[in-house]
């Protein structure tokens, strides 16, 4: 049998013990995770590697999930990358759906 070389995910949010929980699932995997607490510094690691998926925390301060996502979008090597949303259950606004980015998911 012929062992695969494991795929890269990226996983974003602001809070260090949801990145922690995210990763601790992930390691089941046998993948490499890369964590982000930022859209910004999830960007920089878009520069430097690919990516098989993103996952993104929705409400993060400065820019939030789906301005990241869009943002990815724009960049001809990871355009096709795909992203899936993660939210809190919050008060206070929510956002606006219509602003999520064709072929992401929401969780």
């Amino acid at each position: 049998m012929k062992s695969e070389e494991p795929v890269s995910i990226l996983a974003v949010d602001d809070n260090p013990a949801k990145l922690l929980a995210l990763t601790a699932v992930l390691a089941e995997l046998n993948e490499n995770v890369v964590t982000a607490s930022s859209g910004r510094e999830a960007l920089r690691f878009l520069l430097q590697q690919e990516f098989a998926v993103v996952l993104l925390d929705v409400h993060m301060p400065t820019m939030d999930g789906f301005e990241t996502a869009a943002l990815i979008r724009q960049r001809k090597s990871s355009e096709h990358t795909p992203s899936s949303f993660a939210r809190q259950r919050r008060s206070g606004p929510r956002p606006n759906p219509s602003s999520s980015v064709p072929g992401s998911s929401n969780a």
